[in-house]
């Protein structure tokens, strides 16, 4: 099964397990999420399905949005305020459950690509943040900023400069 058609089938499935039903509208934002590596607002997924003859307004792709991030399902990006599917892959080097993974980001500043990474020993690092400041630390949300590898290529320099 490709990775593209596995995120939305994981999605949807989740969201019918706990419950949810699955609405065309629902569907229709799984998959636009699906096949962007950008983060988007929900002005942008109402646009694209605009583009696609769809028509979802968005206080419907808000609440799909509140709930796919409620289920785990999506990662806010804090500098935008924009969403992102989450890498649903089990990981052999996690022991955590989906909703407990430490989600970090790598965004591209040039481009906008985001990708998801996984930071198997940072349970460490807020556990000494804790104790240090005597805090309970209940949830945690790092971002890198930076250029993708793609921008960050000698030749793409060069292309971004002409």
């Amino acid at each position: 099964m490709s990775h593209t058609k596995k995120y939305t089938e994981v999605a949807l499935h989740a969201l019918k397990e706990k419950g949810y039903r699955i609405t065309k509208p629902r569907r229709l934002v799984v998959e636009m999420l699906n096949t962007s590596d950008i983060a988007l607002s929900a002005y942008e997924i109402r646009d694209r399905l605009e583009a696609e003859g769809e028509k979802v307004d968005k206080v419907s792709i808000y609440r799909i949005l509140e709930c796919l991030e409620e289920n785990h399902l999506i990662h806010r990006v804090l500098m935008t305020g924009k969403v992102r599917k989450c890498q649903l892959e089990d990981e052999d080097h996690c022991h955590l459950n989906q909703a407990d993974h430490c989600h970090h980001l790598l965004i591209c500043e040039q481009c906008g690509f985001i990708e998801e990474v996984h930071c198997p020993g940072m349970n460490r690092i807020v556990q000494q943040v804790a104790e240090d400041a005597q805090f309970t630390v209940k949830s945690h949300h790092l971002e890198f900023l930076g250029l993708c590898q793609k921008c960050n290529s000698p030749h793409h320099k060069k292309t971004a400069a002409n």
